[in-house]
């Protein structure tokens, strides 16, 4: 038997089980945008190939090489020894942050290289597109309930595919639409500009016919700041892409029903929130957490340094809530509808801290290529507006798509040092 086993060539199931696993980060890619459920079981059974790749060793490279890598570390750290010190016993938050961003990360980082990360882009705008023209099918009524055997969650009203709410579709709308813009403006291919063209402009009707104001904020904020980056030096082209981004709003508020109602709804809740003081909409709900802040400071169970320990913020936020909004909080759970103001009250100043700095590298760190560059700033800018409207930390689908484009910019901006030559993967 140990002859045997001395005969087996582990270079061959090592170069296996990393084709493996970068097959599965594709279809983990590819299927972002449908269910949860498939991106864990995914990461599940990839986690266990991963281990044959021997592709974990190189999380100590990483850590010397790369700070976002080695601060997503720190912060995945510091979130655990919160709940420690806070003596609670239910990790079931810390667990959904390890397998649906942390875990991910550490695969796709440590298996990927510049050469796939085209393709792990290209699955993810596929997904995206088979999810549009889903999207389209359930505005015209002419998929109902389920489709491939995944239950539909909009309607003709609201046309969200398989995501659980119009807030992740649309945030994952406005990131496809602003990759293929650039797409458009950097491909010599009439054919291919021709394809890009539909495709951005039936995601931004398709954006405009839902009731998510997550994506049309992310989308607008995002567009302002990248024409600020690329075009500060022109300012013909600024005003130019101004007045076409205002006029496609603009279009977007007279001719859509959700973009028009929603846009006067929340116009109307924050009158209601000035005048009368009531927090009871939708909007806010949102603006309350800004007013908790002091209150969830003075509690008796928040500290500054480590807060009231990640598993355990909701419990207490939800206290806070119901005794200085009202009794109709008490359905919110808990949820601050905010990422920032989230962590700080669940793992305190440091974990704020960490959390910003994680996203000061992410947009700081040098990219040599144009196009990942650009990718980048799609990516973090959408991402960290999106975390003023909603707590990304509690929505796995953004969990995982912030694990896969992180970990893009983390493999383009280490240097590798192999077999003695460096080699920057840009």
């Amino acid at each position: 038997m140990l002859i045997y086993f001395k005969k087996i060539n582990y270079s061959k199931i090592k170069i296996f089980s990393e084709k493996f696993v970068i097959i599965g980060i594709l279809l983990f890619a590819f299927f972002v945008s449908f269910d949860s459920g498939i991106g864990r079981k995914l990461i599940n059974n990839l986690f266990y190939i991963w281990l044959l790749t021997l592709n974990y060793k190189k999380i100590t490279f990483f850590i010397n090489a790369n700070r976002i890598f080695l601060f997503i570390l720190i912060f995945a750290a510091w979130i655990l020894i919160g709940c420690i010190f806070t003596l609670n016993n239910d990790y079931n938050s810390y667990d959904i942050f390890f397998k649906y961003f942390l875990l991910p990360i550490l695969i796709i980082s440590t298996t990927i290289k510049k050469e796939h990360i085209q393709y792990i882009i290209s699955a993810f705008l596929l997904g995206m597109f088979i999810n549009e023209i889903i999207s389209y099918g359930i505005y015209f009524e002419v998929i109902k309930s389920q489709i491939f055997g995944f239950n539909i969650v909009g309607n003709k009203y609201n046309p969200v595919p398989f995501l659980p709410s119009h807030m992740e579709y649309t945030l994952f709308l406005s990131l496809a639409i602003v990759i293929s813009v650039f797409s458009f403006f950097n491909t010599d291919s009439k054919v291919i500009k021709i394809i890009l063209l539909v495709f951005t402009l039936t995601m931004i009707t398709n954006l405009f016919l839902t009731t998510g104001r997550t994506g049309q904020f992310t989308l607008l904020g995002t567009l302002f700041i990248l024409i600020f980056i690329y075009l500060r030096h022109n300012y013909k082209y600024i005003i130019l892409s101004f007045l076409t981004i205002i006029f496609i709003f603009f279009m977007g508020f007279f001719f859509s029903d959700n973009v028009n109602k929603r846009l006067k709804q929340g116009y109307f809740d924050i009158v209601k929130v000035i005048e009368d003081k009531n927090y009871n909409t939708s909007f806010g709900v949102r603006l309350s957490s800004y007013i908790l802040i002091p209150k969830i400071i003075q509690n008796e169970d928040f500290n500054i340094l480590y807060g009231t320990g990640y598993s355990k913020v909701n419990s207490v936020v939800q206290k806070i809530q119901v005794n200085e909004i009202g009794s109709f909080m008490k359905g919110q759970l808990g949820h601050l509808h905010n990422s920032y103001i989230t962590i700080f009250a669940g793992t305190g100043l440091i974990g704020l801290i960490l959390l910003l700095l994680i996203w000061y590298y992410l947009i700081v760190t040098k990219i040599k290529d144009d196009y990942l560059n650009y990718v980048r700033y799609s990516f973090v800018f959408i991402v960290f507006l999106g975390g003023f409207t909603e707590n990304m930390f509690r929505q796995k689908e953004i969990m995982m798509l912030g694990a896969i484009f992180i970990s893009i910019i983390i493999v383009v901006s280490t240097k590798y040092n192999i077999m003695g030559k460096t080699d920057e993967k840009k």
